[in-house]
Order: C-alpha cells, then sequence, then structure tokens
C-alpha cells in the first residue's frame, strides 16, 4: 500500500514571518490521523523556525536543495549533516527548475541521489519534460533518461526511500495542468520503467511513491489522486497559503 503524500515545495517565495504563519496554520489545521502525509520543503533560511514550529508533528521538513558531501569547503552549499542537525533527512533532488535555471545534469542528480540514500535520507527525485520535448514526441524518451542516468547502479535496496515527482515543465506556474489522463499515462510509464531497471524490480516500482508535480490545487487534486498510479502532489503555489494547502487534504 503507498502512501499519498502532499509535499509543498515553497521555493524561493515567503518572508520569515509568511513561513512561520503557514507553518503555524498548518500545524494547527492538519489532521494527525489524516491518510494523506503532509511534507513541506522551505526556504534555506527558513528551515530553523519552520522546522521548530513543525517539530514533534506529523509534518515533515525536508530541503530544497542538498549537496552531496559531508561538511566541506564548499561555498553556497548546504550538507546533509546540517540539514540532520534540525531533524532533517527528506530532500529534493532535480526539480525542473534547478535543471533548467542551474544547469543540474541528469549525473549531477545521481550523485545527489546516491549520497543521501546511503545516508539513510529520504529522497524525492523529479524528473519531466519541457514543452517543446513533449510537443516533438519524446515524452517517453526525456523521462526514461532522466530515471536511467539520475539512477544509475543505486542499489535496488536502497530504493525504499526513494520517491519519484513527475513535473511536466509545462505545467509548472503556467495555470495548465496535464489532464488526469495525461498524467497516469507518464505515471504509469514510470512506473514499469522502475519495474525493469532494478533486480526485484516489480516489487519496487508497486511500492515506490509518484508524485504529480503541475499546478495541483484544491479543485484539482481528487481527479489526480483518483488515478492507479498517481500517490500525491509535488505542489507549489497552492502549498504557499495555509487555506489552499489544506484544501488538498
Amino acid at each position: 500500500m503507498r502512501p499519498t503524500i502532499l509535499a509543498g515545495n515553497w521555493k524561493m517565495n515567503l518572508s520569515l514571518s509568511e513561513a512561520t504563519e503557514l507553518a503555524r496554520g498548518i500545524r494547527d489545521g492538519y489532521k494527525s490521523d489524516s491518510k494523506k502525509e503532509a511534507w513541506v520543503f522551505p526556504s534555506h533560511l527558513h528551515i530553523p523556525g519552520v522546522s521548530e514550529i513543525l517539530s514533534g508533528t506529523n509534518v515533515k521538513v525536508g530541503l530544497q536543495n542538498i549537496y552531496p558531501s559531508a561538511l566541506t569547503a564548499m561555498t553556497g552549499e548546504i550538507s546533509p549533516d546540517q540539514g540532520e542537525d534540525f531533524g532533517i533527512k527528506l530532500a529534493l533532488v532535480g526539480h525542473s527548475e534547478r535543471r533548467q535555471f542551474l544547469g543540474e545534469t541528469n549525473a549531477v542528480c545521481r550523485e545527489k541521489v546516491h549520497f543521501l540514500l546511503t545516508k539513510g535520507w529520504t529522497v524525492v527525485y523529479c524528473i519531466g519534460e519541457k514543452i517543446e520535448e513533449r510537443e516533438a514526441g519524446k515524452t517517453f524518451d526525456i523521462l526514461s533518461s532522466q530515471i536511467k542516468e539520475g539512477l544509475k547502479d543505486i542499489s535496488s535496496d536502497l530504493m525504499t526511500k526513494l520517491v519519484l515527482a513527475y513535473e511536466p515543465v509545462w505545467a509548472i506556474g503556467t495555470g495548465k495542468t496535464a489532464t488526469p489522463e495525461i498524467a497516469q499515462e507518464a505515471h504509469a510509464f514510470i512506473r514499469k520503467e522502475i519495474s525493469q531497471l532494478f533486480v526485484g524490480g516489480d516489487k519496487i516500482a508497486d511500492a515506490m511513491p509518484i508524485l504529480y508535480g503541475g499546478s495541483v490545487k484544491p479543485d484539482n487534486v481528487k481527479s489526480l489522486l483518483d488515478q492507479k498510479d498517481i500517490d500525491g502532489g509535488l505542489v507549489g503555489g497552492a502549498s504557499q497559503k495555509v487555506s489552499s494547502y489544506l484544501g488538498l487534504f
């Protein structure tokens, strides 16, 4: 039985007071017995305040980005050791904005995924195609390469800590959403790719949560979650207000 996860990516948004107010609203409004898990990914500068507010709750706090190393001389980066100071062992890897604007390749993502999984972290590995790739009929080719190159030579026993997030780049922040059927088609393909990539792949694929990330909102979340292979959402704008985030549950 795969968990249903609604992961809020706050990106480079919100002031400190806004982020802590949002965290308090989620803490007070999220039902601890909910069948849907609540995960939030604040800006790094807001991690101390947000993690303190959500400490002791069932809401998980994660990092939006991380460097695959113990403490070292790498200006501007965040080490897993530093995340663990705040009780965090959850991170996004390969979000489309980092791929598109900051040059993160599948090889860079693979290094991060492998390092974090070996340290016992949970990783949300993001994949997805751009509009020109979809229009050229390359969606499945792009997804396949991101999966095979990003997860290359990672052992099967580490896969229990991996979550995949399918985010069609053309549906992020644009107001466009893949229809539930389009999203389901991509998710089913992703699950099949995972099943073929690892030893014991069918079992791994069946157990792996795959989130949909592309303008998920309270008014479309049910139709997406009703799909067989969609196990939750990686949510941007709707996760940055208490009412719309809690409306997903």
